[in-house]
């Protein structure tokens, strides 16, 4: 009798099978959709860090917060304002909502974007990483409205 080199068709296909099973399993324990959620999450927090840090030093000398987040730019604070992971810029609000740059008369602002993965959920309303100007806080923002300058973060 001739022997014949290779494997059977009912082999390879076993050995097909098993990898496929393995690849599933490891596709399910590394969970892509909620590391790429992190991956964004922890890009938020660089760019709030980095914006805060600049409405800190322009509040320092203008005894005044900038009536928009782009006026960080005009005035020198920030070569380009850094944008959110999905390229669109934070929400920034400022109190009173009628202030201007110019007039010196911006007494609060909060800056914040939808937080993907918190650590705890909110019991209630939507998640928010930000800061706000009445807390001087950067952290996780829980409300069923949008944040203001008067809300207070906690940490997440």
């Amino acid at each position: 009798k001739r022997m014949k080199k290779g494997f059977t068709l009912v082999e390879l296909l076993v050995v097909i099978a098993v990898i496929a099973v393995l690849a599933a399993v490891t596709v399910v324990a590394v969970n892509p959709a909620k590391k790429l959620a992190q991956a964004r999450d922890a890009a938020r927090k660089s760019a709030i860090q980095q914006i805060v840090t600049s409405l800190s030093t322009f509040y320092t000398q203008n005894t005044s917060y900038p009536a928009a987040s782009a006026d960080l730019v005009t005035n020198g604070e920030l070569k380009n304002l850094p944008k959110g992971p999905t390229g669109a810029d934070f929400s920034y609000v400022v109190n009173p909502s009628a202030c201007t740059t110019a007039g010196k008369n911006c007494t609060g602002a909060a800056i914040y974007d939808t937080y993907e993965q918190p650590t705890t959920a909110c019991a209630t309303g939507t998640a928010y990483w930000g800061w706000t100007s009445g807390s001087g806080v950067i952290g996780k923002i829980c409300t069923a409205g949008t944040p203001a300058y008067s809300d207070v973060p906690v940490v997440d």
